[in-house]
């Protein structure tokens, strides 16, 4: 380790700029983050060489762009070693150590069975994947990482080569998007040309659920799957520099008190987040509201739907999060000003208009997610479940039971949930009515396309309520406890707000679970409530609760 250092001293001395570089790469921040965590934890399988060795990478890297003549063992991990932006070797599958040799601007690895000859020509050398994109003058430059063994914030993790095909996809649709994100969203393209410094390809998700991510060990990195088409990679690119500008920003302040028990609502995450994750979502989320407000104005008619739904929904539910946070009584001085500074911009756009239909789907798909997200993740005493199935059987009145049920409690890690799976209909009928119909055509191959999603989520996003609300009742007959079909009941009559079953459903699912659950334990579920019945009992319990109530407080996780 001490020779690895020492090189790593000389390559700085001889060009600083060249090693802070390097060392400031995202996947530096990464590694060392995993590796002190490592040697912090204990005992690990993996030989700690593998890790502690990239140390070596990143001293080698440096000396070979300072134009050094040195040698020195670097580790090789599935069958590759890396020289993080020189270039990554393929090797034999046995091999973890590979002596990399500089002699007069020529560099070599020797793998054992053969040497690798770091410069194009050789088959098993592999120059980094970079791209430069270009419009009005503003330039963005960032690297593909495909094989760097610490390219993805979740851990280290097996190269993915991308193809030549892949490669020239993902420098059309960067120039594409940067095109855009010039012309409509100059700010934001600035920022971002200051931020983003490498991308992390996974492969293309389903249509409309992407994958992205980033982390303040690794400012400038982005983690991110193929997108969908230009403009989801436009926002992709903002909301991850959102991210990336709040994570600098709290290496400086603290924000938020942290509590590490407590999980708050986020409406665009299926989990109970703690609040410096809401925190940073509100912030980003921020930064896409913004991102719609415009490209709604831009939109070629044909899209001009889509971006008002987006701009709609996101406005929403953004300035609802921020109420949390500005009321959760867990803000530093610090954070109050800069929740209240976000709040005051965002509620610029509340003077915005926007169509009803958007207004009407963005309201739909917030009180889906939100009672979708209660009924997956809020737990009550199994006391009260029997509590309220009791007062169920004896038709008390639900206001008694319901201000008797105890303080509930959330999941800290819940199963997957396909929460929005009615949204990304919604989504398929607004973006792209041909795809839409598709589906429709072949409903029995629905959840291969969209997981999560029914025959009766196709007729409710169509506008067929009857369907829909006869589809939910086939669904809660055969599970009682589907939280997707109770919340799809509620959606059918989601112009009844007043109505009391649409209150329970839609505004406390959960507690029409626990009664459901509550008849189980007592050997009552053979008894099979009406749906609306029983929804309507719970929602007489709610009279005083409002759909879009507020909670601050947050709950505890279990």
């Amino acid at each position: 380790m001490s020779e690895a250092w020492d090189l790593l001293v000389q390559a700085y001395g001889a060009a600083p700029g060249i090693t802070e570089d390097i060392l400031a790469r995202p996947q530096v921040g990464i590694w060392a983050a995993h590796t002190l965590r490592r040697l912090r934890n204990g005992p690990d399988p993996v030989p700690l060489w593998l890790d502690v060795g990239y140390l070596h990478a990143l001293a080698a890297a440096s000396a070979v762009r300072a134009g050094l003549s040195f040698e020195l063992d670097i580790p090789a991990r599935h069958r590759t070693a890396v020289l993080p932006t020189v270039g990554a070797a393929s090797v034999p599958l046995d091999v973890e150590v590979v002596r990399v040799r500089a002699r007069s601007g020529q560099v070599d690895m020797e793998t054992g069975s053969r040497t690798v000859r770091c410069r194009p020509g050789d088959p098993d050398w592999h120059e980094p994947i970079v791209i430069e994109v270009r419009a009005d003058g503003v330039s963005l430059r960032v690297e593909l990482l495909d094989r760097d063994l610490y390219r993805d914030l979740r851990g280290p993790s097996a190269p993915q080569p991308l193809s030549g095909s892949e490669i020239a996809g993902w420098r059309a649709d960067l120039a594409r998007a940067w095109e855009l994100l010039v012309r409509e969203q100059p700010s934001c393209a600035l920022a971002i040309t200051g931020i983003v410094r490498t991308l992390a390809p996974v492969p293309r998700r389903e249509r409309f659920r992407p994958l992205s991510a980033s982390g303040t060990e690794a400012f400038g990195g982005i983690l991110l799957s193929q997108p969908d088409d230009t403009l989801q990679l436009a926002v992709t690119l903002v909301h991850e520099s959102q991210h990336q500008k709040l994570g600098a920003l709290s290496h400086l302040l603290t924000l938020c008190e942290a509590d590490g028990r407590r999980r708050y609502y986020a409406p665009w995450r299926d989990d109970p987040r703690p609040l410096p994750g809401v925190l940073q979502g509100a912030y980003a989320f921020a930064g896409i509201t913004q991102f719609w407000r415009v490209r709604r104005q831009q939109a070629p008619p044909g899209e001009r739907a889509a971006a008002e739904f987006e701009f709609a929904l996101w406005r929403r539910q953004t300035l609802g999060v921020l109420r949390v946070l500005a009321t959760s009584g867990r803000l530093t001085g610090h954070g109050q000003r800069f929740v209240d500074t976000l709040h005051a911009e965002l509620k610029t756009c509340q003077e915005d208009f926007a169509p009803p239909a958007a207004l009407d789907a963005a309201h739909a798909a917030a009180l889906d997610h939100r009672a979708m997200w209660r009924g997956h993740n809020i737990c009550l005493d199994p006391a009260d479940h029997d509590a309220l199935a009791a007062a169920w059987q004896h038709r008390a009145p639900a206001a008694d039971a319901v201000l008797a049920v105890g303080a509930a409690k959330v999941r800290a890690e819940p199963p997957v949930g396909l929460l929005d799976a009615r949204a990304v209909l919604c989504r398929y009928l607004l973006f792209d009515p041909d795809a839409f119909n598709r589906l429709g055509a072949r409903p029995d191959e629905l959840g291969e396309r969209v997981a999560g999603a029914t025959a009766a989520d196709l007729a409710l996003v169509a506008g067929d309520v009857e369907r829909a609300r006869a589809g939910y009742l086939r669904e809660l007959r055969h599970d009682p406890l589907s939280v997707h079909g109770w919340v799809g009941l509620g959606l059918t009559q989601v112009d009844q707000p007043a109505d009391p079953a649409t209150r329970a459903l839609l505004g406390r699912p959960e507690l029409v679970l626990a009664v459901v659950q509550g008849l189980r334990s007592r050997g009552s579920a053979a008894d099979g409530p009406d749906p609306l019945e029983l929804a309507g009992w719970v929602g007489e319990g709610l009279r005083d609760r409002q759909l879009d109530t507020v909670e601050p407080a947050g709950w505890l996780a279990i």
